[in-house]
């Protein structure tokens, strides 16, 4: 009996038709000489993980797939695999002249959101990301990294009530500062940490910073530096998964 490969307008069967995307690049991996898998933060469906030929940069589209890229795109799916076919991507520039600590800080940014995104769109997410995309090509990557991590956290629902939140600390740990954790109850083996009215108040302005402001923000050093160990390790509590990139900052006196 002959066999009959069925297909459909767009190719073989179960094959769904080419579909567009909005999305901001977030990762960019090698899997093999000839294959990349580009993880996308999408409008329309949260994070995305393409597929994607090397050669399909300057043939298929245009602009560089890099992190942090927006970008406009075609797929074909199947069986829950995402090809790229089409794409335009708006590169950001301010990632080339970065230092190696710029640059650890937008990888920061990005495995916040590889760890706290949840599993479908979100528009207050997506714009969020979108903002720090841009903010990053004008102002202080590392204060800006520290102030869309703590938004982060505020529109995932993990932001703790800052008038009255108990932070405890053990050890060290990122940014040559103790291990952070945030209870309502002291956990076995740490110390209270009592927070200064200072704290609270930076701590407040990080989270309700209004993008695109051309206001000077004024922070006290001291308190950025322990918010941003804070933060990074009530990343690693709320997600449950330990933050590897703040490792790779170079050591600052």
């Amino acid at each position: 009996m002959k066999k009959i490969r069925l297909m459909n307008r767009s190719g073989y069967y179960g094959r769904k038709p080419s579909r567009s995307y909005e999305g901001i690049i977030l990762t960019v991996r090698k899997t093999s000489a000839k294959q990349l898998v580009v993880t996308v933060l999408t409008r329309q469906a949260g994070i995305l993980h393409v597929l994607a030929r090397r050669s399909t940069q300057g043939k298929m589209g245009y602009g560089a797939l890099t992190p942090l890229a927006e970008m406009t795109f075609d797929v074909f799916e199947k069986d829950g695999v995402y090809t790229l076919t089409e794409y335009d991507c708006r590169s950001n520039q301010r990632l080339r002249e970065l230092t190696w600590d710029g640059y650890i800080y937008s990888q920061i940014f990005v495995e916040m959101v590889l760890f706290m995104a949840g599993g479908g769109a979100d528009e207050v997410l997506y714009d969020l990301v979108r903002l720090y995309s841009r903010a990053i090509e004008l102002k202080d990557i590392r204060i800006v990294t520290i102030i869309a991590g703590w938004q982060l956290m505020a529109l995932t629902g993990f932001l703790p009530d800052i008038d009255t939140a108990r932070v405890f600390c053990q050890g060290q740990g990122y940014c040559r500062q103790p291990v952070y954790y945030i209870d309502d109850e002291r956990p076995e083996n740490m110390k209270e940490l009592p927070l200064t009215p200072s704290v609270r108040q930076t701590w407040k302005t990080l989270v309700h910073y209004p993008w695109g402001t051309q206001e000077t923000v004024n922070l006290r050093m001291a308190d950025l530096k322990f918010l941003e160990a804070l933060l990074y390790n009530y990343v690693n509590q709320c997600s449950e998964r330990q933050m590897k990139t703040p490792e790779l900052l170079v050591a600052r006196g």
